[in-house]
């Protein structure tokens, strides 16, 4: 049987114009994948802690109560990156592009023949990203506008394939786009968090945000920022276990993420661009 690689979950109110992407929050390698991959058990353990944003589903899903659609890959991210293009992505130079073949140390992590990669990416790859697309098709059909939250979280230490960055690793990132982006999602995200006494950086120490290639630097009705939270703020780094500040960070992070994201649907419905109230 194929292999569906993202659940898409519901809102539980009226919909809103809003997609949460969870590309790296999954732990699962099915066995076929397993067999590729040139690691020890305990090792790929580690390489598997390293590289997962652990429970981003958990910490974006009050999402489904705004109204918005979790977009959620099923798979690890040592099966196939959806955040990676499909073909010469900058990251294949440190063996990490849509199919892995390094560690985050840079050790070998998986033996991948091309036909290997083809049949992920046919597979896989393909199929989600269509659904991806299908998504905010059908958002932007109801709404005039979608927006997609890019959601990620990152290790406090930096794992050497990291490109290299300057400065310290803020408790919260905000990664734009110039032409999806707009400047009062981003402002607004910085600010609120600012307010509720994080440290907060823009593009550092990831830049960007996902778009479906279908709407990338083509269609402005597209919005997208990613936020990316630092995982000793609500999790055991090595086993992502919940912290005793799991429910604070959350909590917080919904508040600054719901009040950004109003402003800049009003700014568009304001002008005219998009509507609060889906098509029936």
């Amino acid at each position: 049987m194929p292999i569906v690689p993202a659940d898409i979950r519901m809102p539980r109110v009226k919909r809103a114009p809003v997609i949460a992407h969870i590309p790296h929050a999954s732990t699962v390698i099915p066995e076929g994948v397993r067999r590729t991959i040139v690691l020890d058990d305990d090792a790929l353990a580690r390489e598997v802690a390293h590289l997962t944003d652990w429970r981003t589903d958990e910490l974006f899903d009050w999402v489904r109560s705004y109204g918005g659609a979790l977009y959620v890959n099923r798979l690890s991210r040592l099966v196939l990156d959806p955040e990676r293009f499909r073909d010469r992505d900058p990251a294949e130079a440190v063996g990490q592009g849509v199919v892995y073949t390094r560690t985050s140390s840079g050790a070998p992590l998986a033996e991948i023949t091309p036909e290997e990669r083809a049949l992920r990416i046919a597979e896989l790859y393909d199929p989600y990203h269509e659904g991806l697309t299908d998504v905010v098709g059908a958002t932007l059909e109801d709404f005039g506008m979608a927006l997609i939250l890019d959601c990620h979280t990152f290790p406090t230490t930096p794992v050497p394939t990291e490109r290299p960055h300057e400065g310290d690793r803020p408790e919260i990132c905000i990664g734009t786009d110039d032409f999806h982006t707009p400047p009062v999602l981003a402002d607004s995200l910085e600010y609120a968090f600012r307010a509720e006494g994080f440290t907060v950086a823009r593009n550092s120490p990831f830049t960007g945000t996902l778009v479906p290639l279908e709407y990338l630097n083509a269609d402005r009705r597209v919005m997208s920022v990613m936020i990316e939270v630092r995982r000793d703020l609500y999790c055991d780094e090595a086993t992502g276990e919940p912290n005793e500040r799991f429910a604070l960070t959350r909590a917080l992070l919904e508040n600054c993420v719901v009040w950004a994201v109003d402003k800049a649907i009003q700014e568009r419905v304001a002008e005219g661009r998009g509507s609060i109230s889906a098509t029936l």
